[in-house]
């Protein structure tokens, strides 16, 4: 077998060299595409999500409606349906509307806050999330949800029932009153809790599985004081680190 001389050899490794070159180029550009969804979205130019309208009222009420840049049928339902769930909170004078998400491997995972307090008694706060598989552009209902991260409405009640009872105990503990006055049975009423899984919304933030419950946070012994934004937010399912 007739041996290469040197400069076939060369010749072989400069084209070796430049088709890797090219490999790699091509690989890194379709990496970039994919960690930028450039090739879903619908204006390339912005994020994901962005903020479509912003508005602030009277200093410390302001109200942001997200828009999910995808493109197609898919993009205009998630965005009609979430523009129909806002309209009727971004014109009151007293509403907070927020939103956050986040983009866990192939999900891509919304959270609507609203806390209305134009309302005849106590504050009202409401949830709407929206959890989008962006290699296969569909929703993933709950169930889906569920099943990926191997848990059932039993064990998100009982993490639930856990954690407002917490909420309670740390409420006793700092005075706001004694078991007397209000047992858990009245805790929970005062909340407006019949069931613990009614109107939550399901998140998926860096990997764990979020649940968000509404509740009154007021009530006649000024509990508003003691809740915060954390205690809506509920961990279920975390990732192992």
């Amino acid at each position: 077998m007739e041996k290469l001389n040197d400069d076939t050899k060369k010749k072989l490794i400069i084209g070796f060299g430049i088709l890797l070159i090219i490999i790699l180029i091509v690989f890194s550009y379709f990496v970039r595409q994919g960690r930028n969804y450039n090739n879903i979205k619908l204006n390339k130019n912005n994020y994901l999500v962005y903020t479509l309208k912003s508005k602030k009222k009277k200093d410390i009420y302001t109200v942001n409606m997200p828009y999910v840049n995808i493109k197609g049928e898919l993009g205009k339902k998630v965005n009609n349906d979430i523009s129909t769930f806002l309209s009727k909170y971004m014109d009151k004078e007293r509403t907070v509307v927020s939103y956050e998400y986040n983009i866990s491997g192939d999900i891509l995972s919304i959270i609507l806050k609203v806390v209305d307090y134009e309302t005849e008694f106590a504050p009202e706060v409401y949830f709407k999330s929206y959890n989008i598989n962006l290699r296969k552009l569909e929703l993933i209902d709950n169930g889906a949800l569920f099943n990926l991260f191997g848990i059932d409405e039993d064990t998100i009640s009982n993490i639930l029932e856990t954690q407002f009872n917490n909420y309670y105990n740390e409420i006793l503990d700092e005075e706001y009153y004694d078991e007397r006055e209000c047992n858990y049975e009245c805790f929970l009423k005062n909340r407006e809790i019949d069931n613990y899984l009614d109107d939550v919304s399901y998140y998926v933030k860096d990997g764990n599985l979020i649940a968000y419950k509404p509740f009154i946070f007021y009530s006649i012994y000024g509990e508003e004081n003691f809740f915060t934004d954390k205690h809506f937010e509920f961990i279920l399912v975390k990732k192992e680190s």
